[in-house]
């Protein structure tokens, strides 16, 4: 065995190199090269076989695992590396590629003490792991567990009622097993009420968590921002990671975050999938946020859009439709076109100035035999935890490996208390013949508990300095059009939702609002054709004289029709006039890759 620099086979420098046998154990034997953005694997035992290496991205890793054998005669150490990658697969119109979970276990058998196996196995999941996360490595750095950051530690906020109500179903199927395999602590509340995510976030301890999940769709992730503004110290709440899994019915984020890392344009949960491979890696990336203010004196703060007419319109009637999930947008856009409706409206806007606009670049556990984890399904409680587990699991890890008389959950018992505890996932079950080898990341005890809600809202936040008030006329330097629009859509993401790539050039920080406006007289065909077009981002590329798309740091709506719907991030607001600006990198958002391309403010 041996490591060090070195080339792969694809010309990339090699950080580690080693000859390791398989588990189970076959009699195989494989030669493993690691560099910074790939694990090269090849098969040297029976028979070598150069033409059919295996490649497994470190983009499709969420972790790696240390683990030991029952029998203490058995000196080896292993590590497993759990990845997602793409496989292709039939369906009814040729093949697609989807991702299967797939983990590889690799026994370390060099010496004939366990602590000196289980050290180079620590080595290469350390490595991996730092690789996953974004920590640099180089071929002559000392690639220690000290390298690696603390676990982070995450507060999941679930809707149960996002899109067709299979957000706990995914959760326990999808998300849970993948955060438990990249070595996250967490904390799943679920939602029971409109805006009870935005009254938790204004009591919890900043300094308790890593990052704020929503589990839902758009919505939730509003309620969280504006429930962080809302703080006395919002300066610093406003700071905190933000994160999005998908479990709704537009998922606009979710798709931007999905299309930001390179990924291919998928729904449901695939989507799903994606995101929390992306949400493991966790690099952030800074974001912008708009400020909006409306006739009222409300202000707030957007991260999606901010839509009047044919959008607005067939968003919240579509509500009506929810149990269909994002088809609902289909109907409703069918229903729409067949009465489409013109609103007369006055719309101003400061242009942003020589603007280029820019698309981006593109826990030591149990196991089983099978490199499957023994999940338990059990239903989630109201309250989902695996905090507190440090000491209860550090006590099992350094038990008597040959004892077998651990008491075991019973299969579908309720867990002791309302926090799902360890029984939950079963982490102390002794499956197969590979055990924790004691060396998982310490968990931070933490309770959450709901706090008392904010009885009146206080809205912080910097100042508007852009903007006038709505009841004086816009700054001199504002373009004003007066006229008749089907649709107005201020949006600073690429997604309007996940099969609707609006704005292919913008990022999550370039300092814009991307205004689009349909003005009237557009056909229904033409209208229909630019939807089908924005499925694949070339809504563009059509010659239509009734579609104008302009960057701008500003805008002010102005209904001079009576009735209408605006929806800001999705969520119906008060009708009448209404105006925001952007903030450029105001928030924080967990996007998992560092390849957006930043603009220049």
């Amino acid at each position: 065995m041996s490591f060090g620099s070195g080339t792969c086979w694809d010309g990339s420098e090699t950080l580690l190199h080693g000859e390791f046998g398989a588990y189970p154990p076959k009699g195989t034997r494989y030669v493993l090269s690691l560099t910074r953005t790939e694990l090269h694997i090849q098969r040297l035992v029976p028979k070598p076989d150069t033409d059919h290496r295996v490649v497994v991205r470190l983009i499709d890793v969420i972790g790696c695992h240390t683990l030991r054998s029952h029998t203490i005669a058995n000196q080896s150490a292993y590590f497993c590396v759990y990845s997602y990658p793409l496989k292709k697969r039939k369906v009814a119109v040729g093949l697609s590629r989807t991702r299967q979970r797939a983990a590889k276990t690799f026994q370390v058998d060099s010496s004939e003490l366990y602590e000196d196996n289980q050290k180079v196995a620590e080595k290469w999941a350390a490595a991996i792991k730092c690789l996953v996360l974004g920590v640099s490595l180089a071929s002559e750095t000392e690639i220690t567990r000290s390298l690696l950051p603390r676990p982070r530690r995450l507060l999941l906020l679930l809707n149960p009622y996002g899109g067709k109500g299979n957000a706990l179903q995914w959760c326990q199927t999808h998300i849970l097993p993948m955060i438990t395999e990249a070595d996250i602590s967490f904390n799943l509340i679920r939602t029971e009420r409109q805006n009870h995510a935005r009254e938790l976030v204004q009591g919890i301890s900043l300094a308790e968590w890593d990052g704020i999940v929503v589990i839902s769709g758009d919505g939730l992730l509003h309620e969280v921002i504006n429930g962080l503004m809302e703080r006395p110290d919002w300066e610093e709440a406003i700071k905190m990671p933000l994160g999005i899994l998908p479990c709704g019915s537009g998922n606009a984020l979710a798709a931007s975050i999905n299309f930001s890392a390179g990924f291919e344009q998928v729904l449901g949960q695939e989507l799903l999938t994606n995101c929390t491979l992306l949400l493991c890696h966790g690099a952030v990336s800074p974001m912008d946020l708009v400020s909006i203010t409306t006739s009222s004196g409300s202000r707030f703060f957007s991260f999606l859009s901010v839509a009047w007419g044919f959008i607005s319109d067939v968003d919240i009637e579509s509500e009506k439709y929810r149990h269909m999930g994002s088809a609902r947008f289909t109907l409703g856009t069918v229903v729409r076109l067949a009465s489409l409706n013109t609103y007369r409206g006055r719309l101003s806007y400061l242009p942003a100035p020589d603007c280029t606009t820019h698309r981006p670049i593109l826990r030591s556990i149990t196991m089983a035999a099978n490199g499957s984890l023994p999940f338990q399904h059990l239903p989630l409680h109201r309250t989902v935890s695996d905090m507190g587990l440090c000491e209860e699991r550090r006590t099992f890890c350094f038990r008597d490996v040959e004892s077998s008389d651990e008491p075991t959950p019973s299969p579908g018992s309720p867990p002791p208390s309302s926090s799902f505890r360890s029984s939950s996932f079963n982490f102390e079950t002794l499956t197969g013949d590979l055990v924790a080898d004691g060396h998982g990341p310490l968990r931070v005890n933490s309770a959450t508990t709901t706090p008392a809600i904010t009885p009146a809202r206080q809205v912080h936040g910097p100042l508007d300095d852009f903007l006038t008030p709505l009841d004086q006329p816009v700054p001199k330097s504002w373009v004003t059009v007066e006229d008749d629009f089907v649709l107005v859509l201020g949006i600073y993401q690429t997604h309007l939702g996940a099969d609707l790539f609006t704005v292919p050039w913008a990022s999550f920080n370039d300092g814009l609002i991307h205004l689009c406006y349909v003005k009237a007289g557009i056909s229904r065909a033409a209208l229909i054709r630019l939807f089908l077009a924005m499925e694949k981002g070339t809504h563009f590329e059509q010659e239509c004289s009734h579609v104008t798309h302009l960057p701008v740091r500003a805008f002010r709506i102005e209904p001079l029709t009576n009735k209408g719907i605006i929806t800001v991030d999705g969520e119906r607001v008060e009708y009448g006039p209404i105006q925001g600006q952007i903030h450029h990198n105001f928030a924080n958002l967990v996007t998992g890759t560092n390849r957006v391309k930043v603009t220049p403010f």
